[in-house]
């Protein structure tokens, strides 16, 4: 594992309409992420997405099998990249129809699981799509971190970079006051 602290702040939707599937994901998640949300078919996951955004609550990755009632994870997650472009999706399936694999990329999916799970491969990339957001929020941060420090220097500190010309190509703005 990269980070379980990391893994230990992110939250995760999990939707399968197998009960008995559903309890076994249910149950191995839980001991590496914050919280696991869980619903039984697209509609009810897509509620639980839309709910969540409502409140500022932030689910990190969506976990769904493809083939359920009332609404497919294909059409959930259609409606779902509507509002958001970069979640990161998994996709289970018990059956590698080639209609869901082909719209499944197009929309982004970052990997698609057959059944039965294996427990230690979907870990491992599950792994990889969080250690992508892991490093995507570690730059964020850095970037805001990076921006604070140049705010101060500019307030002390008078800044000017000439060519090899001998030509002024950057100042900032206390040195053009000064």
């Amino acid at each position: 594992m990269f980070n379980k602290e990391f893994l230990k702040k992110l939250t995760i939707l999990l939707i399968e309409d197998d009960a008995v599937t559903l309890k076994q994901l249910e149950k191995s998640l839980s001991r590496l992420f914050f919280k696991v949300i869980t619903a039984t078919n697209g509609q009810e996951g897509f509620d639980l997405y839309q709910h969540d955004k409502v409140l500022d609550e932030n689910i990190d990755l969506i976990i769904s099998d493809i083939n359920m009632p009332i609404m497919n994870g294909v059409e959930m997650l259609e409606k779902i990249r509507i509002h958001d472009l970069e979640i990161p999706i998994i996709f289970t399936t018990a059956r590698t129809e080639t209609e869901y694999l082909l719209k499944s990329i197009s929309l982004g999916v970052e990997y698609y699981a057959i059944k039965p799970i294996n427990m230690e491969d979907i870990l491992k990339k599950i792994e990889k799509v969080c250690e992508k957001k892991y490093y995507e929020k570690l730059i964020y941060e850095k970037t805001l971190e990076l921006e604070a420090y140049i705010k101060v220097v500019n307030s002390v500190s008078t800044i000017c970079k000439i060519n090899d010309q001998g030509e002024i190509i950057f100042t900032n703005k206390l040195f053009l006051e000064t």
